[in-house]
């Protein structure tokens, strides 16, 4: 990842500015940094690229959070529009800081904290590995969010250590969050059933599907006359509470494909697309699944057989932009 890069490459320039002499730090950090004493209108964005170079572990935290939240979220956003977002949610989480503190502030920890505000928002039920008393164990990458934002919250509050920016972490996770799920409300991200409008669409829809079957059942005694009626309800209400268990199955497993995808591991995102097909062969968006699919074996684990199967399966519901990649694909497979 480019930014990933450009941190590195930003700290390693910050470790030459230390060894210059004594005073070429604060003078550096004075100018480049976020503050109030010497503020200049460039500093709300390269203030995200000076690092402590006293420590390199603050820099390898933050750029592992942004490679592994960042990655997935890069995917939706494209590689411009996500490095716009980066430094818009860092200049806001600066800013945001600056308010309650003079500075200087440095790092990119408000940055990344708006990647994982991002993440939430895109991919609410995925999952990370985290290092647990020597063993990998995976948890929800809600989970882990979550109890950041809650420890930077009580940091906030006087009840952590000095010398973190919990305001920037708080502000990044929360721009993140908010400016992600109206990027996906107006289709400049574009939507899916992975994302978490989509998920508060369902669990909205199940709260009206089940207010309105107890009403059904409440009146369904035997003295109204029409218990068949609310028999009959039930029924179609289990039916539709099948299919859209099968729709939650399928789109989790669309959503473990692209991670997997992502990670480079192409055998277990077919295997997540093949899954979420065979559950779902209907949904909106299963033939950009096939498409993902065909370029998988296509591409990355070459299979003409299941590539022809998966293009020819693909329907009139592929987005118009993507139909150039798949006729490239045709043309790649000599179809």
């Amino acid at each position: 990842m480019a930014l990933v890069a450009a941190n590195a490459l930003a700290y390693v320039a910050m470790l030459g500015v230390a060894r210059q002499s004594d005073d070429a730090l604060p003078g550096f950090i004075l100018r480049w940094g976020l503050s109030r004493e010497a503020f200049g209108a460039w500093q709300p964005l390269t203030y995200q690229f000076v690092h402590d170079p006293g420590t390199i572990w603050h820099i390898l935290g933050n750029m592992l959070f942004l490679w592994a939240f960042g990655t997935a979220v890069e995917g939706r956003m494209g590689r411009v529009g996500f490095a716009a977002f980066y430094l818009a949610g860092g200049a806001v989480a600066g800013l945001v800081q600056l308010a309650v503190s003079p500075g200087p502030v440095i790092g990119a920890s408000g940055s990344v904290s708006a990647v994982t505000g991002a993440f939430i928002a895109l991919f609410p039920r995925a999952r990370v590995a985290v290092l647990m008393l020597f063993s990998v164990v995976p948890i929800p990458a809600m989970l882990l969010v979550a109890l950041y934002f809650a420890a930077d919250l009580l940091g906030a509050f006087g009840a952590g250590r000095g010398g973190v920016g919990h305001m920037a972490h708080l502000a990044g996770t929360a721009f993140g969050l908010l400016v992600t799920m109206a990027l996906v409300a107006t289709g400049i991200v574009r939507r899916n059933d992975m994302d978490l409008a989509y998920v508060l669409r369902q669990w909205w829809r199940r709260r009206k599907m089940r207010s309105a079957l107890e009403g059904s059942a409440e009146g369904a005694g035997p003295w109204t006359g029409n218990a068949a009626a609310s028999l009959h309800k039930v029924a179609e209400v289990a039916g539709a509470d099948a299919v859209r268990a099968a729709a939650r199955q399928a789109a989790r497993a669309r959503e473990a494909a692209g991670a997997s995808f992502a990670r480079g591991d192409f055998a277990r995102a077919a295997e997540g697309l093949d899954t979420a097909l065979a559950l779902a062969p209907d949904a909106a968006d299963a033939d950009e699944s096939r498409l993902m699919l065909a370029v998988i074996h296509v591409r990355k684990l070459p299979d003409p057989a299941k590539a022809r199967a998966a293009l020819d399966a693909i329907g009139a519901k592929l987005p118009e932009h993507l139909r150039p990649l798949h006729a490239a694909l045709r043309e790649e497979l000599g179809a």
